[in-house]
């Protein structure tokens, strides 16, 4: 193991949970390793020159019709929906222009909302009810702000990536239960990460500052310290392939730590909120399909996840939220377009799980469309 000190604790890594499970299901991801990893980092390039179109774009159509949306971080499945989102508005011949921010995790998302720092972001279903009851990450907030967390409404519900636990896989730790003496980055600084991956972790046998040592680190930075043997187990969000994770594969053998489903079933009955939690499993095979040798992985692996909220303030125009809601809809497989991380966006989710009131506009849409009573 590789202790460091270099590291400045600050609060946990954002996750969220969603709808009650139906089992675990195996998520295939096809494609060979180097033409993934071009596709991928192609993505990220385009995800990055469309952004700066979209940035001047906005600035043409007004600020009437500029909107931002604020998602997890620039290689999150989240920002290439943004991403993807815009293109389904341009599409559509909208005079709307979104355009995408890294903000952060969906904790400091949903109180970016509230505050009007951006007009649409990305939480869980369970956060939002513990804002609305001043509970847990939102028990400190002050009340103007719990306050105005009751003035924000659901355009659509997703199920955005999952929770990853990679580790350079020559640190010879295989299981979670193998983190005793090693530098664990639970996640990004500012949300619930500090509470949900140790809570996880406990009920996998290992306990945080007892066996493993504790530190806050956004998805890249903590990848950038396990290269330079700082960090050796990182948490990461994002679908499959993870950009980030599949760029750092190509540099160091990588190993992805599973959860396994009897300890994950403890952890839903003890964990606030838990039951919301889900597993997706994924065969090694498959993973190696994308991650190629770099991966030293054999059986099943599975991970958490949960649907998101996708959510805007109530003074937003209804004909604004009609219009942008039915391109999203209606320029699906556009917006799926944009990466491989895309594939399971569904209409079946858009009204599910949500905790926040549905924005009349998007009711609007849904009830031409016959998806709400």
């Amino acid at each position: 193991m590789r202790h460091r000190d270099a590291f400045t604790s600050a609060a946990g890594h954002e996750q969220a949970s969603g709808a009650q499970p139906s089992g675990a299901g195996t998520v295939r991801a096809p494609r060979a390793p180097d033409r993934a990893l071009g596709r991928v980092l192609g993505r990220v390039l385009a995800v990055s020159a469309a952004t700066a179109l979209l940035l001047a774009g906005a600035g043409r159509a007004g600020a009437a019709d500029a909107l931002t949306v604020a998602a997890i971080s620039e290689t999150s499945d989240t920002y290439m929906l943004a991403v993807g989102w815009s293109a389904a508005l341009r599409s559509a011949g909208l005079s709307h222009a979104i355009t995408p921010i890294s903000g952060g995790g969906t904790i400091k998302l949903l109180r970016g909302v509230a505050q009007g720092k951006w007009d649409i972001g990305f939480v869980s279903t369970p956060h939002y009810t513990d804002a609305l009851k001043a509970r847990r990450n939102f028990k400190d907030d002050p009340p103007e702000l719990l306050e105005r967390y009751k003035s924000v409404r659901a355009l659509f519900g997703i199920t955005s990536g999952m929770g990853h636990y990679v580790a350079r896989a020559d640190t010879g730790i295989r299981t979670i239960a193998d983190l005793k003496g090693h530098v664990v980055s639970v996640g990004q600084p500012g949300g619930g990460g500090s509470k949900i991956t140790p809570a996880l972790f406990k009920h996998h046998g290992a306990e945080a500052e007892k066996d493993y040592r504790v530190v806050f680190l956004k998805d890249q930075a903590a990848l950038d310290e396990m290269r330079n043997g700082k960090v050796d187990v990182a948490a990461v969000w994002g679908g499959v392939p993870q950009p980030a994770i599949l760029n750092f594969s190509r540099q160091f053998p990588i190993r992805l730590l599973s959860l396994d489903p009897v300890s994950f079933d403890a952890f839903r009955k003890d964990f606030p909120g838990g039951s919301n939690f889900v597993l997706r499993a994924f065969d090694a095979a498959e993973l190696k399909k994308v991650y190629g040798d770099a991966l030293d992985q054999e059986g099943m692996v599975y991970f958490f996840t949960f649907p998101m909220q996708v959510v805007a303030r109530a003074d937003m125009p209804e004909q604004t939220a009609y219009e942008i809601v039915k391109a999203f809809w209606e320029h699906l497989d556009e917006v799926k377009a944009v990466g491989a991380a895309l594939s399971s966006l569904s209409s079946k989710d858009a009204v599910e799980s949500l905790s926040a009131q549905l924005h009349p506009g998007a009711q609007r849409y849904y009830r031409e469309r016959g998806w709400l009573n």
